[in-house]
């Protein structure tokens, strides 16, 4: 970042102020002075070319050797932190004019500027004057220090700063009124997109018009800059859905069109709420409005807060939940319609979390899926099976093929029929032994590579499973399309068999012929009574799968079920 260039009013505005202050840069690791004020050069005995000199050639030339380390600190902690970073300390200073060191007292706050530079505000106070001296200059040090941290100078309002330390008390009046408090964070979007189209000085007007509109609409209430191209209101809930839709009404009058749009998150405040606590809520508001215009007001709701907590709960603890086996295979028998026997299996994905218990994979599943994480799971799983198919082969036990669920993000994983069969090898499993499933939604992705793909796994001896077929429009497509060895019917049809005239009865007769005729095996999920699995038989399914024959369970090295709590009991030593 280039060191920030104030416009020459700016700068005279600044070296005049009535107080010591200076202004400072990190620029490519080392601190730069951008400007110092009138007061600042008096205060070190000094000309303006001279201090800024000094304090770039060494910050700490003046300061008392006793207390160097622990500016050298705080310097530390500005480059670290940046915008994060609060500044306030005693030490002692030496007049370049006099010799003499003065007690010197410190404060300060960090800035990012219009272009994105970060600027670091620092305003020094003489403790050393005669009593009278003393009052009088504290009195404007920090009535103009507390002015300028608390005040947002492009638009004159409250800032953040101002909002940590004084909110409360607006709320704690709005309580007293008698009405229901609410904060409501606003929010322009495509400021970015805004500034590179019209420029930032259209842009800072863009944000002056908008606190002047919120002001305007708001008379009597805590209108404040939060950060960047976001703002934030202290009112009454009282009339407040009226006013947001008149502010966006109104609000395409100053962008001339789509440029920009502004959007609103409401959170009602409860009583002891801390302040950050609002904000924070307010601001999860905001976030479940995403890129729909069409919404642009949304209130706090705690049960989707929830969701979404639990949500990150997953993501962040995906890699552990593999790396120490909280998430475990559980295998659902998969029966043949003739022999009324096992024939296959299916691997589920159960995770049994040391806080949360036993996880359905409706929980955490779609979660990875939509962060594009499917791959490391399905991954896992395999490799998981693979394990327990050399258990049982080890233990005599008689095997059953195994169908393991992948997705389209697997498929576009360059080495991805590589790394199957060499896991394969790895384990000593016959190819035969693992059947590979993939949904219709899955197929949406290039079909070249999949099939090509699919053709190398074919050939190397794994079968390819449809699942959840006809449960979407271009099942009939696929079929030639890719070649399946059997057809997963998708358990709506055997769930619903007398609905609509027993219109799924005969879907599913048909979907069954027509299967026979191409030479491909059926299998039908989901069924759940007698009845449905009578169905099925009559009309020539192959296999069954479904709670009415057995539910998906644990198993271990000899094929035999563990029970939950044992396996809970396992997960939590494996933790330990």
């Amino acid at each position: 970042m280039p060191e920030y260039q104030f416009q020459l009013s700016e700068r005279r505005q600044y070296e005049t102020l009535p107080i010591p202050l200076g202004i400072y840069q990190v620029v490519n690791g080392k601190t730069r002075t951008l400007l110092v004020s009138d007061q600042l050069c008096q205060l070190m005995g000094m000309t303006r070319e001279e201090l800024v000199k000094s304090f770039n050639d060494n910050m700490f030339a003046y300061v008392h050797p006793a207390d160097i380390g622990k500016l050298s600190y705080y310097s530390e902690q500005l480059h670290l932190q940046g915008n994060k970073f609060s500044y306030n300390i005693f030490y002692l200073l030496r007049n370049a004019r006099t010799g003499r060191y003065q007690h010197v007292h410190t404060i300060g706050r960090v800035k990012t500027m219009a272009d994105g530079s970060v600027v670091a505000f620092l305003f020094y106070e003489n403790l050393d004057h005669d009593d009278q001296e003393m009052s009088e200059s504290r009195k404007a040090y920090a009535k103009k220090s507390q002015d300028v941290i608390n005040t947002d100078e492009l638009t004159g309002l409250p800032n953040s700063h101002f909002i940590d330390k004084f909110a409360l008390e607006k709320v704690a009046e709005l309580w007293e009124s008698g009405g229901q408090p609410v904060a409501v964070l606003v929010n322009i979007s495509n400021m970015k997109g805004y500034n590179d189209q019209f420029g930032q000085t259209k842009g800072s007007c863009l944000l002056t018009a908008v606190a002047n509109r919120l002001s305007a609409a708001f008379p009597s209430q805590l209108v404040a800059r939060w950060k960047g191209d976001r703002f934030i209101i202290f009112t009454l809930e009282d009339g407040l859905a009226q006013t947001l839709a008149n502010l966006h009404h109104n609000f395409r009058d100053l962008v001339d069109g789509d440029a920009a749009d502004i959007s609103f998150g409401v959170y009602v405040i409860q009583k002891g709420d801390a302040i950050r606590q609002i904000i924070d809520r307010a601001s999860f508001a905001m976030s479940q409005i995403g890129e729909d215009r069409r919404l642009y007001v949304m209130k706090y709701d705690q049960a989707a807060e929830a969701r979404y907590l639990s949500e990150n709960y997953f993501l962040d603890h995906l890699q552990e939940a593999m790396d120490k086996h909280w998430i475990q295979v559980f295998f659902q028998p998969i029966y043949d319609n003739l022999t009324g026997k096992v024939s296959d299996y299916e691997a589920l994905a159960r995770w049994i979390d040391p806080q949360k218990g036993l996880v359905g994979p409706g929980q955490f599943i779609p979660v990875i899926e939509k962060r594009h994480l499917t791959h490391y799971l399905d991954r896992y799983m395999l490799i998981e099976v693979l394990k327990k198919l050399r258990a049982w082969k080890t233990n005599g036990v008689p095997l059953h093929p195994v169908s393991v669920n992948l997705s389209h993000e697997d498929f576009e994983w360059t080495q991805m029929v590589d790394d199957i069969q060499s896991q394969v090898q790895k384990y000593g499993i016959d190819p035969s032994l693992i059947s590979i499933e993939i949904t219709e939604r899955d197929l949406s992705g290039d079909m070249t590579l999949l099939q090509e793909k699919m053709h190398q796994l074919h050939e190397a001896g794994f079968d390819f499973w449809m699942d959840d077929f006809g449960s979407g429009y271009s099942s009939l497509n696929s079929l030639y399309e890719y070649k399946f060895d059997l057809l997963k019917l998708d358990m709506k049809f055997v769930q619903h068999l007398d609905q609509n005239d027993g219109i799924n009865r005969k879907l599913l007769a048909s979907l069954a012929q027509m299967a026979m005729k191409m030479g491909l095996r059926t299998l039908c999920e989901g069924v759940e009574t007698e009845e449905e699995y009578d169905f099925v038989k009559e009309i020539g399914v192959d296999k069954t799968q479904g709670f009415l024959l057995a539910k998906p369970q644990p198993l271990d090295d000899f094929a035999r079920p563990i029970p939950l709590a044992e396996l809970q009991k396992l997960v939590q030593e494996e933790n330990s």
